[in-house]
């Protein structure tokens, strides 16, 4: 009788540390899967940083501002001006000011809708009447 109860035991002993290495095997998925997930992130907003920061750039130095954006793919949405890139959907503000002056912005918001960077993109332009 005695070998027979220590092999169920053995048996138990064996199922739960089947089922711990389960466990621990679907956390760790779960990890992983995050982790790439925030890679991914990680690497499309470096990507979205450096083309905004040239953007950014090209606006500043324009004359036009509305002659440059229309040069780098975007069109008019109203008050805003667009570009959608693959993952990422680029706006560019342009407001005028009571002061006379246009002051701009550009903002990048990923396809969750989740804003990505802004990037002030003004060089104090007066507004002809």
């Amino acid at each position: 009788m005695k070998t027979r109860s220590r092999s169920n035991a053995l048996l138990v002993e064996l199922l739960i540390v089947v089922l711990f290495f389960m466990l621990a095997a679907t956390v760790l998925m779960q990890v992983f899967a995050k982790a790439r997930t925030m890679g991914s992130r990680a690497r499309l907003t470096a990507e979205v940083t450096a083309e905004a920061q040239s953007m950014a750039d090209r606006l500043y130095t324009a004359e036009n501002p509305e002659k440059a954006l229309a040069d780098m793919g975007f069109t008019p949405d109203g008050a805003l001006w667009r570009c959608e890139g693959p993952g990422y959907i680029t706006t560019v503000t342009l407001t005028a000011a009571q002061d006379g002056f246009t002051r701009q912005e550009l903002t990048v918001t990923d396809s969750a809708g989740e804003t990505l960077l802004t990037l002030p993109c003004s060089r104090l332009r007066e507004v002809s009447p």
